[in-house]
């Protein structure tokens, strides 16, 4: 049986790869396999470098370090603004403007819960979240046939469920987001259709421009095949 990722690049210090949809990024309560256990094996050591996670169910691109000090300088890279992700999301609703737009909102994490939620400024434990989106194509929904759009989002700041909370607190949740969105759309899509599609960052050790590019995981392509291909 194949992993559930696809590497892209590896070296010695680091490891790019595409995650499936459904794998956890780190081992959580539930004790299920993760990311993180399956790359020690890989790896044939214990120490893996997660310099970011994605949602269990959000596929694409990760880099991932196999040395400290090349996870230490690609953290500070992804403090910096150096390292830079963008996503891919597939929306409810039309966008009547079609220029980028800044999302700026306060979020705040239960932890009990796991759950965010937008809160006013001020709030205790309340942190600033922004994010740029731009409408790539707005088209109709293939079942449901409502009106929805594929978005770019460019990450400024790293909040948890970041994209999914103000999507949804924007008026535009993630089709399939039965979390933060519309709890019917499961039916219509089983996951939140949220895609990690591009990712850039200096090599740590040669500081060397590295770019890379994922195409839209098997379920979105599927279910959206004359529409994203």
């Amino acid at each position: 049986m194949s992993p559930p990722f696809r590497i892209l690049f590896e070296d010695q210090h680091l490891i790019v790869l595409s995650k499936e949809p459904g794998l956890l990024s780190q081992g959580d309560s539930s004790g299920e396999i993760s990311l993180v256990d399956l790359l020690r094996v890989h790896f044939g050591r214990n120490y893996v470098g997660l310099i970011h996670r994605l949602d269990r169910n959000t596929s694409g691109l990760m880099v991932v370090a196999k040395r400290s000090k090349s996870a230490d300088r690609l953290s500070e890279q992804l403090r910096t603004g150096e390292l830079v992700r963008q996503y891919h999301a597939v929306l409810w609703g039309s966008f009547k403007d079609p220029r980028e737009t800044l999302w700026e909102h306060h979020l705040k994490k239960d932890e009990r819960t796991n759950e965010v939620r937008v809160v006013r400024p001020g709030i205790p434990g309340a942190k600033i979240a922004t994010l740029r989106v731009h409408p790539i194509k707005g088209f109709r929904h293939p079942v449901s046939g409502d009106p929805i759009t594929l978005a770019r989002f460019s990450l400024e700041t790293g909040r948890s469920h970041q994209i999914r909370v103000q999507s949804e607190a924007s008026g535009h949740p993630l089709i399939g987001d039965t979390k933060y969105g519309n709890r019917s759309s499961m039916a219509l899509f089983s996951r939140p259709a949220l895609h990690s599609a591009t990712l850039e960052f200096l090599h740590p050790m040669t500081k060397e421009k590295m770019s890379f590019v994922e195409r839209y995981s098997s379920d979105m392509l599927q279910f959206f095949s004359t529409e994203l291909e």
